[in-house]
């Protein structure tokens, strides 16, 4: 590989030529970085991953993107909460399948859970001040 790049606080890539290998949460995928395009997902390990693209690179192959690529990334349910916290759902938790909401007097909190049922975090806070809490403690505003 020839380089990593960070390209938000949160997402790692590795990068040869115009394609990145990231870390999706549930597992692996390899992307055009000029097209934004996935050309495979769900690759349990990143070194399958890393040696599937050194392999295609070095043979010269084009990379094809996956067929649903008019589709966005990531399918994300509308959970029917606050436009504020479906928004930290979508950019910290995008694998998120279920949403339980609890309220007390310090505001609400979404605990946010993935197809396995493990939990992927937290969007604490009220109105106006939410924020993302990972399960590491680390906290992540919209503004960021």
């Amino acid at each position: 590989m020839s380089d990593i790049k960070k390209l938000d606080q949160d997402n790692y890539v590795t990068v040869q030529e115009q394609y990145a290998v990231i870390n999706e949460g549930t597992g692996y995928a390899i992307i055009n970085i000029e097209t934004k395009q996935i050309i495979a997902r769900n690759i349990s390990s990143f070194l399958d991953c890393v040696k599937t693209l050194e392999y295609m690179v070095g043979k010269g192959e084009s990379l094809n993107p996956m067929p649903s690529q008019n589709q966005p990334k990531h399918q994300i349910p509308n959970f029917n909460v606050r436009e504020d916290v479906q928004q930290l759902i979508e950019i910290y938790a995008p694998t998120t399948v279920k949403v339980e909401k609890k309220t007390n007097v310090e505001g609400s909190r979404y605990k946010c859970y993935d197809s396995s049922g493990n939990c992927l975090g937290r969007v604490k806070g009220k109105l106006g001040s939410r924020y993302w809490q990972d399960t590491a403690g680390n906290t992540y505003y919209l503004n960021e």
